[in-house]
This record gives C-alpha cells, structure tokens and sequence, in this order.
C-alpha cells in the first residue's frame, strides 16, 4: 500500500511538472489548423506527422488556417572533415540549415525567421561506397526528424506565449484577461 502512495504522489508531481513523453508536446488553439510551406518535401512530409502527432490539423490551404509555418533557406551541406595520408576522403561533416517563421491568423509574426542548424561527423570508406551512400541517406533522414522536433518543440513555446496574448484590431497585444 506504501509503495501505491508513493508511485501515485511521484506520478502527481511529474504531471504537475509540465513533463510530456517525448513526441507529445502540447500545442495552443492558435497551432490547432497550421499550414506548412516547404520547397523541401522530406522536411515538410516529416512537420506534417509531427504536427498531427502533436494534435494539430494540416491544411493545404493557407487561408483556412489559423497559423502558418514557413520553412525557407533550406540547405544541406557535406564538408570535407578529414583526409588520410594518401589525400583521400575519409571523414565528412553533414550540416542541414533551415529557418523557419511563423504567422498568425492575421499575419503578424509570431516568430520571425529563426535559423536552425545540426551537424553530423560522417566516416567515409571508399571500399565500402554502398554501404557508406546508405548511411549518409539515413544520418539525413535522422537529421530532418531532429529538426522537426526542435520546431515543435519551438511552437509549444509560441503556443504558451500566444495563449496568454491577445491581439486588438489595431494589432497591439494586450493579456487576454483584459477586454477590448
């Protein structure tokens, strides 16, 4: 009976925490209906599960969402990190560059272009080319859902600034408790 007591205060006090198994990050009604545009369709096919997996809806059309995220400059880069004594490659750096901003049912910003960068060291060997190409494709792949996460978990902070906001006709932000 000890033992209840005792896991059912600790399972209290982490929910009370504010903690979220990994993968379920709360978002705001203003993240409810989002667009996302993307020229990259990796990137945008894995924000989209993200963000249902986070509860919201994706909608195609801009217009009939309640917010919109923009993923633009989107670069992926493979620089050489090492080479051996006969001068070939035998290390790389893989870095995937995104900015992302976010607007508003009215257009405002709710956050203006926020770069985001992740880096991963790439063993090469040319004896083991396939093997090597498949690795690369998947440190890729790793690197998109990392960078997924990091934006949802970026929109749960919006999420919790905006719901304590709300916007006026003249676009001035005043605390939703107080009336127009």
């Amino acid at each position: 009976m000890r033992a209840f007591i005792i896991g059912f205060v600790l399972a209290g006090l982490v929910a009370g925490c504010g903690f979220h198994l990994r993968g379920k990050v709360p978002l705001s009604d203003t993240m409810s209906v989002i667009a996302v545009e993307s020229s990259d369709t990796a990137l945008r096919a894995e924000m989209v599960e993200a963000l249902e997996s986070a509860g919201a809806s994706v909608v195609r059309d801009a217009a009939a969402a309640k917010s919109v995220l923009k993923l633009h400059d989107i670069e992926f880069e493979r620089r050489v990190r090492s080479i051996d004594t006969r001068g070939k490659v035998n290390g790389f750096t893989l870095i995937y560059r995104v900015k992302y901003t976010v607007t508003g049912p009215n257009g405002d910003d709710l956050r203006k272009s926020v770069p985001l960068r992740l880096e991963r060291d790439f063993n090469f060997d040319s004896t083991q080319v396939l093997q090597k190409e498949t690795e690369e494709l998947e440190l890729r792949d790793d690197m998109v859902k990392e960078l997924a996460r990091r934006i949802i978990r970026q929109l749960s902070t919006i999420a919790a600034r905006t719901d304590s906001l709300r916007f006026t006709k003249n676009g001035l932000r005043t605390p939703a408790s107080v009336s127009a």
